[in-house]
């Protein structure tokens, strides 16, 4: 086996089992960690340290979700690119790489969903499987456009 299958399969693993711990927090751990993500965001932007923390909270509290489900997004978005690269280093044709790198990331999305079932104080959510399969349409997005540019480069050469 050459080393690109076994780096490729072995990061699409540590990326899986990075989304399995981050799904197996509990509720309230998890909640945790977008809030402080959120607060991070917040005194980022408060620059000249005008808010209040009362404002800081109220703003917290409004963007958490936002930021909770651009982490779904972006963390399947770099699913989708390690997906597809690994998917590409066994098959070659597109079409096919495609094809099944869709279908490992909606399967390990709906995976994950079913698994926050069994999580005290997390659930899971259609809307959470519909992003994430966006995001991994988007990294396999991302990964083809490199792919097609640095053969295009590759060919001028």
């Amino acid at each position: 086996m050459n080393i690109r299958k076994v780096l490729s399969t072995a990061l699409v693993i540590i990326w899986m089992i990075t989304i399995f711990y981050f799904s197996h927090q509990q509720g309230t751990g998890s909640s945790s960690t977008s809030k402080n993500v959120s607060m991070i965001i917040v005194n980022i932007l408060d620059i000249k340290n005008e808010m209040t923390e009362e404002q800081k909270e109220e703003i917290v509290e409004t963007i958490e979700p936002v930021i909770r489900k651009l982490a779904h997004y972006t963390l399947y978005m770099l699913g989708g690119i390690l997906i597809i690269n690994s998917v590409n280093a066994y098959i070659k044709e597109d079409i096919k790489t495609i094809r099944y790198s869709s279908l490992i990331g909606v399967i390990y999305a709906i995976s994950d969903e079913l698994h926050q079932l069994f999580i005290n104080g997390r659930s899971g959510k259609i809307i959470d499987v519909v992003i994430d399969s966006i995001g991994i349409f988007t990294g396999i997005a991302m990964y083809l456009l490199m792919k097609k540019i640095i053969m295009n480069i590759v060919k001028e050469k």
